[in-house]
């Protein structure tokens, strides 16, 4: 489900690169929101006709669809001018009323999640269990973008000249404590209840104690029908950490399976992932400000009148960072995890089953082709088993996966650079 989260945010850079168009048909209230209707409906009406006659789950179609048909609510029905002319009162907060635009590409999304479910749907519980989950899914994203417009809008009674430093003064930290309330992030997705099989959590004790990980307590996700079989660590200060598991994994893995799995998520923590990923947001920020000054900028006077085709290439490189060049990071993220539960756990068959196991409850192929895999998150079972068999032949290039990623050296290094390129062209 993570391409929805890229083409909702496709939609966020869509609105923030917003300019109102010299030239369009002149709609009233009547029609705006008729023809808005019907445009957020119609992507939701294929995907449903689509579910019904053919075996097709291609999802990502219908989104990008939505998307396009939220774009053209945008330009051609000037949907932001017609929210502003009916919540003028809303002056005070021009900022903050912005998370009203993105209704129509929201409904869609969701929509188009609810009439095409990832899995079977038998039961009512189910089927609302799966509406709240994608719900939440969605709301996600925007949560920092209304964040961030009620700290642009409190800023804006600042005088001009130290809004900019006010901004990144609290922006900053901000990106921060999404990190560290991201266990609390994970529960607003699912409800939670403590560990109740007390010979699992000694278990799983005695494994942190051998890590030397520190954490504050260990819960189970209620995903009820949905069945969703995983595990995570969450939180980057140790007294906030908690360990999650899912009710599926305790159904239907053996307790040495779900050790090696929480082993593997100890893998994460013990070597920084959690906290490189901090800094690969950091490291979006720092160059997306080189990005716009080196391309973006040249380009405004050729693509002037053209503000879509300005957003689509601020679309490119925010996919070229997350989806290519953030996955291949965290593709060697996870074959590093993989590496230490084994050493941790020293039991290889077990890890080995358990990926087994993830991979027929989720429902993921067990080899990826090469173009589908570096727009992903997760090497293939497949890989990440053979990965483990190399192992034990000691070569220097898996061996490299017990330090420090010569790639992450590279990107802590980039970053000051970005900044200083970014201090010299500003000069």
């Amino acid at each position: 489900m993570g391409h929805t989260s890229i083409v909702l945010i496709a939609g966020l850079i869509f609105l923030i690169r917003y300019e109102p168009p010299e030239t369009s048909v002149e709609f009233n209230n009547a029609q705006v929101v008729y023809w808005t209707c019907v445009l957020t409906t119609v992507p939701i009406l294929l995907t449903y006709l689509t579910r019904k006659l053919t075996t097709l789950r291609a999802t990502i179609v219908f989104e990008i669809l939505s998307l396009g048909s939220y774009v053209y609510i945008l330009y051609q029905l000037n949907l932001p001018e017609f929210i502003n002319k009916h919540l003028a009162f809303l002056e005070m907060v021009h900022h903050s009323r912005e998370i009203f635009f993105l209704i129509p590409l929201f409904v869609g999304l969701l929509g188009i999640r609810v009439v095409m479910p990832d899995v079977p749907l038998r039961r009512f519980e189910q089927r609302w269990e799966f509406i709240s989950f994608n719900f939440r899914f969605l709301l996600l994203p925007l949560i920092p973008l209304l964040v961030i417009n009620v700290v642009l809008d409190l800023t804006h009674l600042l005088p001009e000249t130290v809004q900019p430093f006010v901004v990144v003064g609290i922006f900053l930290p901000l990106l921060v404590l999404l990190f560290v309330i991201a266990p609390l992030l994970m529960q607003f997705l699912w409800k939670t209840e403590p560990l109740t099989n007390i010979v699992l959590k000694q278990k799983l004790q005695q494994l942190t104690d051998r890590s030397g990980m520190k954490y504050r307590d260990i819960a189970v996700w209620q995903t009820g029908g949905l069945a969703i079989a995983n595990a995570a660590v969450a939180g980057i200060i140790p007294r906030n950490r908690k360990i999650f598991i899912t009710d599926a994994l305790l159904r239907n893995f053996t307790d040495d399976q779900i050790e090696t799995i929480v082993a593997h998520e100890i893998g994460h923590i013990r070597h920084r992932h959690l906290l490189i990923s901090c800094f690969l947001a950091f490291g979006y920020l720092i160059s997306s400000v080189l990005f716009y000054q080196v391309v973006m900028k040249p380009l405004k006077p050729l693509l002037a009148g053209y503000p879509i085709l300005l957003s689509i290439v601020s679309i490119l490189f925010f996919v070229f960072y997350f989806k290519i060049f953030f996955n291949y990071l965290s593709r060697r993220f996870e074959h590093q995890a993989d590496l230490y539960a084994v050493d941790l756990t020293d039991n290889p068959e077990a890890f080995i089953s358990a990926l087994e196991n993830l991979g027929f409850f989720s429902g993921l192929p067990k080899l990826f082709r090469f173009v589908l895999e570096i727009f992903n998150t997760h090497p293939s079972i497949d890989r990440r088993i053979k990965f483990l068999d190399r192992s034990t032949a000691e070569k220097p290039s898996i061996q490299r996966y017990r330090k420090c990623l010569l790639e992450v050296k590279v990107l802590i290094a980039l970053i000051p650079i970005f900044g200083i390129l970014i201090f010299l062209i500003n000069w």
